[in-house]
């Protein structure tokens, strides 16, 4: 190969290794290995870089840049020319620490993608333009490609056109899982059973207007949603709906049909038995940025049981906690023994609050409320059940089931369900360390 036809490696092998090393020299050295000792280019690309200092890994397969219809979710860097559709910016806990980061959607000619950017002060994007990313990485979620990019990745902007006009911000077109709704997907398509079903009068812009309100569950998940119209639909029936745009409510995503959007009745069977299907386990992550679920299932490991665990008085008119006896509504008031832990789960893509109710605690525990009060009395220690929490549930991993909401300071599960697992450490801590890859 001659050096015009190298020259495009050395400049990839210049990227991932920054001002270490020239560009002349790397050219040199791509020379020497090919022509020189006759060795494969991926394979010398790969050797420079583990002698200079680099990531092996951090290089693709030498195709160059790629389509967004072409990414597997295995890429380990790759090169893209697309149009940004959405930039959603949101700050998560990461190993204890907040992290800004941004998310959203990008599209080529071929397809779009799901993008989470890591690295916020060094790339930026804005939506409408038109961007070549360099160095990103890929990984499979749910049987597609979502794109990172972390600190290896760079954004130059591009003159040039795309024509994704047929793709509209938010991802639409696209069909997606309940448990893929997220905060400002616009013209989303998804099916599931409905159920609940009930129909309102509301007063809107001092107008009256019928609406119907449900709930949509299919083998990820149950999502609410609101018609804003009057419609036609059945309890227990089966539909695919098109159009429709998700808002928060309550720091849960929720499914919204304006006019736009439409409802079509499936025949009964097309989706299968959804009876009793419980969610499949998503990261603490993935429910950090979708916003959080009515049924959500996540598996971690309690790293901490926090105040207000144990053993607490209620009110008995309005079941809030009482504080030395006292309702912050009703006064001072005779309270009624309740159980509850306070914990927080890790899962080494992020944490999460969890709540466990009385039922709950009694299980994990293994100690009737009861017996909880005996222990307290005899003791004379408020704070002996929580104190038995944190010695029986410390670093035990659990998976839970719940619903979650998100607020200024991150997600909250309620817990109704959780078990005990027992994991093979080995096979975690390799997990994690993919888990962890775009935090490095």
């Amino acid at each position: 190969m001659d050096r015009e036809e190298l020259a495009p490696h050395a400049e990839e092998l210049a990227r991932v290794l920054g001002e270490k090393v020239t560009k002349d020299r790397l050219l040199d050295e791509l020379e020497r290995y090919v022509n020189l000792y006759r060795v494969s280019l991926e394979w010398a690309k790969r050797d420079i870089l583990k002698k200079m200092g680099g990531d092996p890994g951090s290089i693709g397969n030498g195709s160059g840049r790629k389509s967004v219809a072409e990414l597997t979710g295995a890429e380990q860097s790759v090169d893209l020319l697309v149009k940004v559709l959405t930039v959603n910016p949101k700050t998560i806990e990461v190993g204890g620490a907040r992290k800004n980061i941004l998310y959203g959607y990008v599209a080529d000619e071929s397809g779009r993608v799901p993008y989470t950017v890591w690295e916020t002060e060094s790339v930026q994007l804005k939506e409408g333009e038109t961007v070549v990313i360099r160095n990103a990485y890929t990984k499979e979620y749910k049987g597609a490609p979502q794109l990172n990019l972390g600190n290896r990745a760079s954004v130059e902007r591009s003159d040039e056109v795309l024509d994704v006009a047929d793709m509209p911000a938010g991802g639409g077109h696209c069909e997606v899982k309940v448990a893929e709704l997220a905060e400002g997907m616009n013209y989303v398509v998804v099916s599931g059973k409905v159920s609940k079903i009930e129909r309102k009068e509301i007063v809107a812009a001092g107008e009256r207007k019928n609406i119907v309100t449900g709930v949509l569950t299919d083998e990820t998940g149950s999502a609410e949603f609101t018609i804003w119209k009057e419609a036609e639909l059945q309890e227990g029936a089966e539909v695919r709906i098109v159009g429709a745009y998700v808002k928060s409510w309550r720091g849960i995503p929720k499914l919204n049909l304006g006019d736009k959007a439409e409802v079509q009745v499936l025949a009964a069977g097309t989706l299968g038995d959804l009876a009793g299907i419980a969610p499949k386990a998503r990261t603490l992550l993935d429910v950090e940025l979708s916003g959080g679920g009515m049924d959500v299932v996540v598996r971690g490991t309690i790293v901490d049981v926090r105040e207000g665990s144990g053993l607490v008085m209620r009110c008995p008119e309005c079941r809030r906690v009482l504080q030395k006896g006292t309702c912050r509504v009703h006064g001072k008031v005779k309270g009624v023994d309740d159980l509850r832990i306070k914990a927080i789960l890790d899962d080494g893509t992020s944490t999460m609050n969890v709540v466990f109710g009385k039922e709950l605690t009694e299980a994990l525990l293994n100690m009737s409320i009861d017996e909880a009060v005996r222990l307290t009395t005899e003791e004379r220690n408020p704070d002996a059940v929580k104190e038995l929490a944190e010695e029986r549930l410390f670093a035990r991993t659990l998976e839970v089931r719940g619903m979650v909401r998100s607020d200024d300071f991150g997600p909250m599960m309620i817990a109704r369900e959780a078990r005990a697992v027992e994991v093979d450490a080995r096979e975690e801590g390799a997990k994690l360390l993919t888990e962890l890859e775009g935090f490095e």
